[in-house]
């Protein structure tokens, strides 16, 4: 089986998941993906380029293309944070935990949010808001996402689809 570069991609963000960015590491991801750590470098420069690119794929997948089929299927906030509530956050939860330990992961990261942030205002002012409550209140709505994917494993009392009815209703 030839493996590609979403392949390895996809190995990295599992890890990270998995263990955390100290366990990204090339050796790993080969014996992971039951091939010889030569083939990394078919793809890769280094560990480097892979962990960029893993950022780059995630904000593709998590964000921008979500983002994009709000936008082309006229969607509403409903829908949007319908999408939102998936069990399994694992992923975004050692995105969050990286970049309490790498400034260029936690800048990235304040970029992806605000692009969500953004997409969530436009939502609210399609419901009427004003372009500054829309965006406060965007904000908050992300707070509470972040909270609850932080949260929901440990304490069964997060209901985030009532919390997100509060939201949409104030």
């Amino acid at each position: 089986m030839q493996l590609t570069r979403e392949d390895w991609v996809k190995a990295g963000l599992n890890k990270l998941a998995e263990a955390g960015i100290h366990e990204v590491r090339i050796e790993i991801l080969a014996r992971t993906l039951k091939i010889s750590k030569g083939s990394f470098y078919h793809y890769f420069r280094d560990r480097k380029e892979l962990l960029d690119s893993m950022m780059d794929y995630w904000e593709m997948y998590a964000t921008k293309r979500i983002i994009h089929s709000i936008e082309q299927d006229n969607s509403s906030l409903e829908d949007l944070l319908h999408i939102s509530i998936n069990p399994d956050k694992r992923i975004e939860i050692g995105i969050y935990v990286w970049a309490k330990h790498e400034p260029i992961v936690a800048s990235r990261l304040v970029d992806i949010e605000e692009q969500r942030i953004n997409c969530i205002a436009k939502l609210y002012q399609k419901r009427g808001l004003i372009p500054s409550d829309a965006i406060d209140r965007a904000r908050l709505t992300y707070l509470t996402y972040v909270g609850w994917m932080t949260r929901f494993d440990a304490n069964s009392n997060f209901d985030i689809e009532k919390m997100f009815k509060i939201l949409i209703n104030m």
